[in-house]
């Protein structure tokens, strides 16, 4: 993401990003000195009114999406939200950056931004989070124009990839083996949220069977930052809605739950006991 920042964008440039977004994204810009724009939405995804309102009021110069189970949202970007995105960004010279880290986790492709606009999109994929934690492989696929400032930040930035790394991703990619683990790992994360609906199944949470995690929509009375203080204090690590936000105004009230980070079954389960038992005993109102 800093490679594309300094490559592609200056400093003072503006992006258009979701209300919330991927925190890591949050901090490449600030360190680069671009400014995110949060863009209005309609059916949890950017609308083509606020995108139009963005360019026209704030000079935005890209947008950044994560089209398939949005971080932390877990929203589904619509195909009809995907081809206007795509129109847009040809009309207004938007540069896309669609970061599609999650894409595979889906069951039934769905098109890419990429696919309708491939002269306006860099598109990001990498093998970490859908294949196995120790891939950290990242690849860009990027209209030619932009190939030799990506290239060059890369390189100006240090950044190298492992070769044995590389040689096993392609291994894995040219025998197949890659499809096996993706649908090991869909599997697994499947049950691992039958275990989430198990023990918080009564409260608001958002995000299918495929997602590797889970969007907590608080109760009225519970603070997010105070309940990720208080879990923390019990020993579980959840995000509170303040750590995606861009802007001023805060959309809702709620909390990231990661439920793949953990190392066993058992160990998610220790944790969902612990925050149930916040949510329903006494211990809440220390809250305030």
């Amino acid at each position: 993401m800093a490679a594309i920042f300094s490559g592609v964008f200056k400093a003072w440039d503006k992006i258009g990003v979701d209300p919330f977004t991927y925190p890591g994204m949050k901090t490449a810009a600030k360190m680069l000195g671009i400014q995110l724009i949060p863009i209005s939405q309609e059916n949890g995804e950017m609308s083509k009114e606020g995108i139009l309102y963005a360019c026209k009021q704030e000079n935005i110069k890209g947008l950044y999406i994560i089209p398939d189970y949005q971080n932390p949202t877990t929203h589904i970007m619509s195909e009809e939200c995907r081809k206007m995105i795509a129109e847009v960004a040809k009309e207004k010279n938007l540069i896309v950056i669609e970061d599609s880290i999650y894409s595979f986790l889906l069951e039934k492709h769905i098109k890419s931004v990429a696919s309708y606009a491939p002269d306006n999109t860099i598109y990001l994929y990498s093998l970490s989070k859908t294949v196995a934690p120790g891939l950290r492989l990242g690849y860009i696929v990027s209209p030619l124009k932009y190939k030799k400032d990506l290239f060059n930040a890369l390189y100006n930035m240090n950044i190298t990839v492992s070769p044995f790394m590389l040689e096993i991703a392609s291994r894995m990619i040219v025998s197949k083996s890659i499809y096996k683990l993706m649908e090991r790992h869909r599997k697994l994360t499947k049950e691992r949220n039958k275990i989430v609906d198990k023990y918080l199944g009564e409260f608001n949470l958002i995000g299918d069977e495929n997602c590797i995690f889970k969007w907590f929509i608080l109760p009225d009375n519970i603070n997010d930052l105070e309940f990720e203080n208080l879990a923390y204090k019990k020993g579980v690590r959840v995000y509170a809605a303040d750590k995606f936000i861009v802007g001023k105004e805060k959309p809702v009230n709620a909390i990231r739950l990661a439920i793949t980070s953990t190392s066993s079954i058992e160990e998610l389960e220790k944790g969902l006991i612990i925050l149930k038992e916040l949510l329903l005993s006494g211990q809440i109102e220390e809250i305030y």
